[in-house]
């Protein structure tokens, strides 16, 4: 069965250049501007990786991390972010997402971290 990527930002170019840098994995991509788009696409489908820009959707007691994997331990949830504190990221973690990848990025290092998330699932 394909893996199924979300791909969540409210910056359309920052969609595409992650669905660009992962183009070699084998998944189906799903790509949302809207958190609510987000919750619903989780809340329907199975998927296997969030993948998302928008640190502030999983701050100050948020349901987020829930409304995402629904009681399960899937999608994993990596979060990359620009300029973020050990405090911002150490409290993300608490939440329950499991990577945060600063920005800039090395290409290699995100497609590593996406594919060898699938061989940790499998």
């Amino acid at each position: 069965m394909m893996r199924k990527i979300v791909i969540h930002s409210h910056s359309a170019e920052l969609r595409a250049l992650i669905r660009g840098l992962l183009s070699d994995i084998e998944a189906l991509f799903i790509p949302t501007s809207s958190r609510e788009e987000l919750f619903t696409i989780c809340r329907v489908s199975q998927c296997d990786l969030v993948l998302t820009d928008d640190v502030r959707m999983f701050m100050n007691g948020s349901d987020a991390v829930s409304r995402i994997r629904r009681g399960g331990s899937l999608p994993q949830i990596f979060v990359l972010s620009y300029n973020i504190s050990e405090e911002t990221v150490t409290a993300l973690l608490e939440e329950g997402v499991n990577q945060f990848i600063t920005l800039p990025t090395a290409a290699e290092r995100l497609y590593d971290k996406v594919s060898t998330q699938h061989h940790e699932l499998a």
